[in-house]
């Protein structure tokens, strides 16, 4: 696995002039479709009707991935909500900034302390962008996905960007990074925070992602969570 940059990061970078181009393209031709239900098992109904009709709150939205696409938090972005999306994916990034400017959008790769670490990239917006290698050995062997590539960057704890930004409290809080949850969600100092409702992908096809995901519903139910619904892969916890 080698170092690499986005081809289409590469390539607008050379030519500015298609950057807005290559983002119209990819949210209103490419995956238009997501325009009007945007994620993956319909579960941003489930939970944007666990809020009050008219309730404009705010997220956090830990590996975003697309605006649209699989998003759980485009119909609150739709509705005026305040948001947090961060993703280790500059252009990831960049879509945000170009369908979400009001928010904050940040480029950073996510874990329960700063240290360099490599993550594992598939392609230009992969679902499947990783800072799990076994992750990265499960989708090789389970799917066929070959050709990840590595690149080693300095990861940041989320208690520290919502400290920076001024996150009291949290009304919603997604997380999906493919394998990294337990480390970002352990990363919260839970006294000092509060959160009303949190939506985790958590996969349990093999044994190490099966102890992942019960050490993962083990710690949010000592933090007071309970497990209020789960739609495909997403497990949707309510606080107190």
């Amino acid at each position: 696995m080698s170092s690499t940059t986005s081809t289409a990061l590469k390539t607008y970078k050379k030519f500015p002039f298609l950057k807005n181009i290559y983002f119209f393209y990819n949210i209103y031709i490419r995956n238009f479709k997501y325009l009007l239900g945007g994620s993956q098992f319909n579960e941003e109904n489930t939970i944007f009707n666990y809020f009050k009709k008219g309730y404009k709150g705010n997220y956090v939205d830990a590996g975003c991935f697309h605006p649209t696409k699989f998003s759980n938090t485009r119909k609150m972005h739709n509705a005026g909500w305040n948001g947090l999306n961060i993703d280790f994916n500059p252009l990831t990034i960049d879509l945000f900034n170009f369908v979400r400017p009001e928010a904050i959008n940040l480029c950073a790769a996510l874990s329960n302390k700063t240290k360099k670490t490599k993550i594992y990239h598939h392609h230009d917006l992969s679902p499947q962008n990783t800072l799990n290698k076994d992750h990265v050995r499960w989708m090789e062997s389970h799917f066929g996905l070959k050709k990840f590539r590595s690149k080693t960057v300095k990861t940041q704890i989320l208690m520290n960007i919502l400290k920076k930004y001024n996150f009291k409290n949290i009304d919603f809080l997604n997380i999906d990074i493919e394998g990294h949850e337990f480390e970002v969600i352990s990363s919260i100092n839970f006294k000092k925070l509060k959160i009303k409702l949190i939506c985790i992908e958590i996969l349990g096809f093999n044994k190490n992602q099966k102890k992942r995901k019960n050490k993962l519903k083990k710690f949010l139910k000592r933090k007071g969570f309970r497990l209020k619904n789960r739609i495909g892969s997403n497990y949707i916890f309510q606080g107190k």
